[in-house]
């Protein structure tokens, strides 16, 4: 099967569209607050291909969105008030010529985060032919602004494209990521959908 195509290949996918209005709800205490922070940043991605935001065609909600915690140790290497003394002769030696005298090494673990991001995200109609270009959207904007560490997957909402699986495969591909970005009129259009809106 051929790869899902990231440029428009002639005429609209869906020259009418259905559209929602933006949700202006207060807050929900109960929603984790980043899945708020990460729809926050995609609501207002433009569509390739109509004057309308990611959030007005339904395309991604908060409810598509899924965070996970993963908490690991990490060995962390700290300095040390300790000599390590060599056997054979009984003097004393620095474990590193950088540290101080009398300062070696310690190892020592520290607990870090890493959050799962999981988002789907639905396309107008089964046969979009920008639905790759918009998962890379969505990937570009959170890599760029999310500051925790974190692993993200995007896909298509099952049943909802019909070469889902193609799709899938290319957005989460670090490589076919980078080289969609080193082509000028990729970028270029990744960039105008993307950018913040002026008011």
């Amino acid at each position: 099967m051929a790869a899902a195509p990231l440029q428009p290949q002639g005429g609209l996918s869906n020259p009418n569209p259905t559209l929602c209005s933006p949700s202006h709800k207060p807050p929900d205490p109960q929603l984790d607050p980043v899945v708020s922070e990460i729809f926050d940043l995609i609501r207002d991605i433009k569509d390739p291909e109509h004057p309308h935001t990611l959030e007005e065609l339904n395309v991604v909600s908060e409810d598509c969105i899924t965070v996970r915690r993963h908490t690991f140790c990490q060995n962390r290497v700290a300095a040390s008030n300790t000599q390590q003394t060599d056997s054979s002769s009984q003097t004393s030696v620095e474990t590193k010529s950088t540290l101080p005298s009398g300062i070696t090494n310690k190892t020592e673990e520290e607990e870090e985060e890493e959050l799962w991001i999981k988002l789907v995200f639905t396309p107008t109609v089964p046969h979009c032919s920008l639905a790759t270009l918009i998962g890379l959207c969505l990937r570009v904007k959170l890599e760029r602004c999310l500051e925790a560490r974190f692993k993200l997957d995007i896909v298509v909402s099952e049943g909802a494209h019909a070469i889902e699986g193609d799709v899938n495969k290319q957005i989460n591909d670090k490589e076919r990521v980078a080289a969609a970005m080193e082509n000028p009129g990729l970028r270029e259009m990744v960039e105008e959908c993307i950018k913040e809106a002026e008011y």
